[in-house]
């Protein structure tokens, strides 16, 4: 028996009155593929998340080499060689792949980030595992499911690990990519790591685990070898009882079905009975083309194909979450038009959708179970726009019993369930609306065997009630045992129907690959992609390039026309004062709009930023003046002061947990005072060579630009290169994933909060050399607060965080300040400046929110 690298000790952890790991003993050894089964609530991700460092037990020891460990965070974990997988990918969308792989220790040159040695890393980890068709590049959510999955397999095999810790990996791979992990894993274990891995299906566990340990209500019930046992005597050990049989039977009529495809090929079933649900000639973009199916009641049609293949799409697409949809929808044979969900759940339609991803589109995860149960049903459940509690309640305990939910406290937040109890949450949410068509988006993602039985049974009882269901999953077995029929989707396209004895696996795998039967044997153990043509690949990357820098060029061309217009006003010619006018100007707001971006990329938002500015252009007014060095000394306390502001708003949203909003408009505040006291009524004595060193020309070019080159050079080029800079996108991204990363998210934050107090007196500094005065004015610090959020927006940053940068940024301040300008020589009213602002900014802002809504499919889709 080999000496343990981890051990637990007696390790108890409660959450409130309910214990989700009771008083367990668990190790496990380097060299094995050590797996851990239960049902959902059985405590194995409590148990993966204590390993990891994610939470903290109540009671019990933990052991890594026989040598106590105390992990407070997953950073303290990933330096004893521990990575984690969660079923609940911890990927930062906004970030590229190679990002992502190399987030926790990127190589280095000099102390900055080595992006070229990055993105080389990342392509051998991609084409290690197969997945050619990732380019190191593309941003995490452009990616479908199943990409991003095996990224963050890439982003653990990157870590060096001694530990990797595997929760329902393949949960969201093709069969394909499933074969190849299988490959990896083992390799893994040959070298010598220890992987702990978790699964429901057990087939896998059969295959691949040396050492299997069962839990059962948050206790660990028997660690035994593999060898020893079969299946069927684990699974009893999971849920304490005998399981019936997996998959219920078939109807045993034959209903019709017909897919899209050359007639005298396919095989239509009868067509007697009017289709529930019929779709002709379907297309959107170049994802669905020419996608024809029907399906009739009491009849359940399978999406079979490789993961990306167009089969979320087109579930999406019927139930109105997509835009641009051409084709035509028959209801129950009247042509129907749905262009939202709101008319996919009409009473004379009766669709609903179950989602690919229960967390982010199915469910409100800090709203009650209760309130998520009656989300889509609120309407049916209400009188004159008030819903009645009592049949409220009469339909909440209907669905509970129904699906046997196991749950405590119905007003407790969903996200306190197991993954298979809130699965069941979001089809009771749906079936209260008694539909009468089903879309289920590969519904059995992450749930227990136990579970994934009662919902066979559900489905088939539903479809034997006369519901007519549309059931995509990447579970080949599943396909074969619970549908009627399966359509297979290829390249967008409905290419082969399977029912009958055709529908079998070696069918359903040469259909997905679109091969003959003669060589599915070698194409399906082939994982490496074919690359696309050349110009295909010019076109992806020119596609990257955009996506990335549309902002910027966006704020570019805007900036342009407008100054294009400007020169052209001016009577005589483009002289270096009007240059050197329109810079100083435009660079105080530069400044700002820079520190701005610092914030907002976390997350946040500084509303104090306009503030800081004014108080540092007050104390500037009355130190900067004197001797050479006093000037020195003086700038210096200025940019002090900034920092000190800044230090003091990350103080207490870091260690507060403070929304950022409500934090800097208080601290706002007292800086204001702060102005005030420095400078009760506008004056000061700043020097004036100093001004004319720094706010005059140099060769013809404006100093001031020169500072901001400097600036952007020397400040933010090395932020943005380095960790922490990285870590502040990926705070902005997704501030859980950061952490589940092992981030070190508090400093990130505090350094982005206190750069950005120090560009702000920047800011301010500038201003008293431009005016040689100070002056406490309330107005104009809420402008240029509210002018660099504007800038910022304008220049591409999203307002969510997590994407955009300082360019952007610099160029929507040109382009605000452009306006002020632009106006003046049209003589144009005082009044159409903010609104010309206002415009713009709306603009920028319903822009960014039209791009995240196109990319989360709408968020409200599922409610």
């Amino acid at each position: 028996m080999r000496n343990p690298l981890l051990r637990l000790e007696g390790v108890t952890k409660r959450y409130g009155g309910v214990t989700a790991l009771a008083d367990v003993n668990f190790e496990c050894s380097l060299g094995t593929i050590h797996a851990v089964v239960g049902e959902n609530g059985a405590g194995k991700s409590s148990l993966m998340k204590v390993i990891a460092g994610v939470i903290r037990p109540d009671e019990g020891r933990i052991y890594v080499d026989d040598t106590p460990v105390r992990f407070a965070s997953p950073s303290d974990a990933t330096r004893y060689g521990i990575s984690c997988i969660f079923q609940e990918l911890s990927l930062l969308p906004d970030l590229s792949v190679s990002d992502n792989i190399s987030i926790i220790n990127p190589p280095k040159r000099f102390g900055f980030i080595n992006r070229q040695r990055q993105w080389k890393r990342a392509r051998e980890i991609l084409h290690e595992l197969g997945c050619t068709d990732i380019h190191p590049s593309d941003r995490a959510k452009d990616l479908p499911l199943s990409r991003q999955q095996m990224v963050e397999i890439a982003k653990a095999l990157n870590r060096k690990s001694r530990l990797i810790i595997l929760d329902e990996a393949t949960s969201a791979l093709t069969a394909r990519d499933v074969d190849q992990l299988y490959r990896i894993i083992r390799q893994l274990r040959d070298r010598g790591l220890a992987i702990l891995y978790i699964s429901h299906r057990m087939h896998e566990i059969a295959a691949l685990a040396d050492i299997c340990s069962v839990f059962r209500n948050g206790k660990h019930i028997e660690t035994f070898p593999m060898a020893g046992k079969k299946t069927a005597e684990i699974v009893p050990l999971m849920i304490g009882r005998e399981v019936a049989q997996a998959f219920p039977p078939k109807l045993t009529h034959a209903a019709g079905i017909s897919s899209g495809g050359d007639p005298e090929k396919i095989s239509f079933g009868s067509r007697s009975e009017v289709p529930a649900l019929e779709v002709r000639n379907l297309h959107w973009e170049k994802v669905l083309n020419d996608v024809s199916v029907s399906v009739k009641k009491s009849e359940i049609v399978g999406l079979g194909g490789l993961d990306g293949q167009g089969q979320s799409e087109f579930l999406l697409a019927l139930f109105g979450v997509l835009r641009l949809v051409e084709g035509e929808l028959l209801i129950n044979g009247a042509p129907r038009s749905i262009a939202h969900p709101n008319q996919a759940k009409a009473v004379g339609v009766g669709m609903a959708l179950i989602p690919e991803d229960r967390k982010t589109q199915g469910l409100l995860l800090p709203m009650s179970v209760r309130d998520n149960l009656v989300l889509a049903a609120a309407s049916d459940l209400s009188n004159r726009g008030v819903i009645d509690p009592r049949r409220e309640r009469a339909a909440i305990d209907e669905a509970v019993r129904r699906l046997q939910i196991k749950v405590n406290d119905l007003d407790a937040p969903v996200r306190t369930l197991s993954g298979g109890n809130q699965q069941k949450v979001v089809i009771g949410k749906w079936l209260m609306r008694a539909p009468r068509i089903l879309l289920l988006n590969d519904p059995m993602r992450g749930i227990d065997v136990g579970t994934k039985q009662e919902v066979y049974r559900l489905i088939r009882d539903l479809a034997d009630a006369g519901i007519a269901i549309l059931f995509y999953s990447t579970d080949y077995e599943e396909l074969i045992k619970m549908c009627d029929r399966v359509v297979v989707c290829y390249g967008g396209k409905l290419i082969r129907e399977l029912k009958g004895e055709e529908l079998n696996e070696h069918n359903l795998i040469t259909a997905s690959l679109n091969i003959s039967g003669e060589s599915v044997r070698s194409e399906a153990s082939t994982t490496v992609r074919e690359a696309g043509n050349p110009r295909q690949s010019k076109q992806q990357a020119f596609q990257r390039f955009w996506r990335q820098n549309a902002g910027p060029f966006t704020a570019l061309f805007v900036f342009a026309v407008m100054f294009f217009l400007f020169s052209v006003r001016q009577q005589n010619g483009l002289s270096t004062n009007v240059l050197t006018s329109v810079s100083n100007k435009a660079v105080v707001l530069a400044l700002v709009a820079m520190g701005q971006t610092l914030v907002i990329l976390t997350g946040g938002f500084d509303l104090s930023a306009g503030m800081i500015m004014t108080m540092a252009c007050c104390l500037a007014s009355v130190v900067l003046n004197g001797s050479p060095g006093q000037l020195a000394l003086g700038a210096l306390s200025v940019l002090g002061s900034g920092l000190v502001a800044g230090a003091i708003n990350a103080a207490i949203v870091v260690f507060g947990r403070i929304q950022p909003i409500i934090v800097t408009l208080a601290t706002g505040a007292v800086y204001f005072g702060v102005a005030l006291w420095l400078r009760p009524s506008p004056g000061g004595e700043v020097s004036e060579d100093l001004s004319n060193a720094l706010t005059y020309d140099l060769a013809g070019i404006p100093t001031t630009l020169l500072l901001l080159a400097g600036v952007w050079l020397f400040v933010w080029w090395p932020f943005r290169s380095s960790v922490v800079g990285r870590t502040c996108y990926a705070l902005g991204s997704a501030d859980s994933a950061a952490y589940m990363s092992g981030l070190a998210i508090g400093r990130s934050r505090f350094a982005a909060y206190s750069l950005a107090g120090v560009l702000a007196a920047a800011g301010g500094l500038l201003l008293a050399l431009i005016s040689l005065s100070g002056e406490a004015s309330a107005s104009q610090g809420g402008l240029y607060t509210l002018n660099s959020i504007a800038a910022v927006a304008i220049g591409g940053t999203s307002l969510f965080g997590g994407s955009g940068g300082m360019i952007g940024s610099i160029l929507g301040a040109l382009v605000l300040r452009t306006i002020s300008d632009l106006l003046f020589v049209f003589n144009a009213p005082a009044l159409w400046q903010p609104l010309f602002q206002g415009f713009i900014l709306l603009g920028a802002v319903c822009a960014g929110g039209l791009r995240v809504l196109r990319r989360k499919n709408q968020l409200d889709v599922f409610l």
